[in-house]
């Protein structure tokens, strides 16, 4: 296609440009509507006259506000959620459920003395007099019985809840029936014990009189002497010689010393039972180096027996009377 070209158009533009320039121009404002002024008035906020106090307020950076909020609505579900001791009354034979802390240590009461925990739960337990601290990491429920020492006529079966809340201290109540069987139980293991223990204190009270004894030393409270004629050791048993040599007097307490020689012409075991069986006040009977006895072999015997309380009280001369001064 040609181009067309007019030359005349050209010529009117640049005369019309030139006048322009002569012509005064006005400058109208612009026309705004009803709609348009309300709009403006609405986004623009309305100034309010304050005072000037030539105080400047630094700004507050937003994450320490959010902080704040957090902290607070923390201490808020603390508020609500904490929670105090618990008291629940268990009856032995029935299963008590009740929740405790996950994560947590948490502590339960117990009306016995010595409890004892049975359970084949992975949860950590661990007693402290009365108390038994009960842990677990997870929320599977814990079960386990408590029995009030060795006793299991009175188990208390408890069936642990693992939830989300605070450490938990809970109180377990026996009802009266229960107390009173558990009264008397403890009576009575509490006499056994104190009986065992006796024993106990006894028995160690004699294996250190034989130590003393076989290290050749005088134990305390206990005087060396001769044996009188009716002192003497008797022994129920085949080829041994017994000799009686010493005598350690004791407060109510006699320690006859002597010789157990095997006459024999085999090797012989000695029995210390054949000693104790020929007098009822015989306490205990032990033997020092050897118990096993070649022929014509002899070995130290010992004979605790009791003493009479009338052997044991020496009458005391009178200073009136010209006695020991």
């Amino acid at each position: 296609m040609k181009r067309l070209f007019f030359p005349w158009l050209l010529a009117t533009f640049t005369q019309g440009s030139w006048a322009a320039d002569e012509l005064p121009v006005t400058v109208l404002p612009p026309v705004t509507t009803v709609a348009e002024e309300s709009s403006s008035s609405l986004s623009q906020p309305v100034a309010t006259s304050q005072p000037d106090l030539g105080i400047e307020l630094p700004p507050v950076n937003a994450s320490v506000l959010k902080a704040s909020k957090q902290q607070a609505a923390a201490s808020n579900a603390v508020s609500a959620t904490s929670i105090g001791p618990q008291h629940i009354s268990v009856k032995p034979g029935i299963n008590e459920l009740m929740p405790i802390a996950v994560g947590h240590l948490n502590r339960l009461v117990t009306p016995f003395e010595h409890p004892v925990v049975t359970t084949t739960s992975q949860a950590t337990t661990s007693t402290k007099g009365k108390i038994v601290y009960v842990a677990t990491a997870d929320e599977t429920p814990v079960t386990l019985y408590i029995t009030p020492g060795d006793n299991q006529d009175i188990a208390l079966s408890l069936t642990l809840i693992p939830k989300r809340i605070p450490a938990r201290e809970i109180h377990l109540d026996l009802d009266k029936d229960s107390y009173q069987l558990l009264n008397q139980w403890q009576r009575t293991d509490g006499a056994s014990r104190s009986s065992s223990q006796q024993e106990q204190a006894y028995i160690s009270q004699l294996k250190t009189l034989f130590r003393d004894l076989g290290l050749q030393k005088t134990p305390a409270g206990y005087s060396l002497r001769e044996p009188k004629p009716q002192e003497q050791i008797r022994c129920l048993q085949d080829r041994v010689q017994i000799k009686t040599g010493q005598v350690l007097e004791g407060q109510d307490r006699l320690i006859l010393v002597g010789l157990a020689k095997n006459t024999g012409r085999e090797m012989l075991e000695f029995d210390e039972r054949s000693c104790a069986t020929t007098q009822q006040d015989v306490l205990a009977v032990s033997v020092w180096p050897n118990v096993v006895l070649r022929p014509q072999e002899a070995t130290e015997l010992y004979v605790v027996v009791r003493q009479a309380p009338e052997a044991s009280t020496s009458l005391r001369p009178s200073l009136l009377g010209g006695g020991l001064r």
